[in-house]
């Protein structure tokens, strides 16, 4: 795996995993700084769909395989597209949420660094194997 990619999961392992314990455990807070406010179970299920995550994450890390890793990159693209979108549309429809515009340009700019990786390794793997990994 490409060293971008190995970065960007290594980093986002670690987000879902802060992400989950304070969502698990300090649902009030997160809710009170989400544009949907509090919310404790709501708050809770996106932390434990954080921890149901985290094995597939390190999983690919520790055992590559191309088409599994282009498997999960594409549903992190397509994760993403959709976070940003409704991060987007929360600050159309108030525009005094930063945090939505925020988070739109968070997810945004990983779909686009996830994109840059997937095409680097695609790169490396035709290389290295002589034809298209399609």
């Amino acid at each position: 795996m490409n060293k971008l990619l190995r970065v960007m999961f290594i980093i986002l392992i670690i987000a879902f995993l802060g992400a989950a314990i304070m969502q698990i455990f300090f649902p009030e807070a997160m809710g009170a700084n989400s544009e949907y406010g509090i919310s404790i179970g709501w708050q809770r299920e996106i932390g434990f769909w954080n921890l149901a995550i985290l094995p597939i994450l390190v999983g690919i890390n520790i055992k590559y395989d191309y088409f599994f890793l282009k498997v999960i990159v594409i549903s992190l693209i397509i994760g993403g597209l959709g976070f940003g979108t409704n991060h987007l549309i929360g600050y159309i429809n108030n525009s005094s949420k930063i945090i939505c515009l925020i988070g739109a340009l968070e997810n945004y700019t990983l779909v686009i660094l996830w994109i840059v990786g997937l095409k680097i390794e695609y790169k490396i793997q035709k290389t290295q194997t002589g034809d298209k990994h399609d």
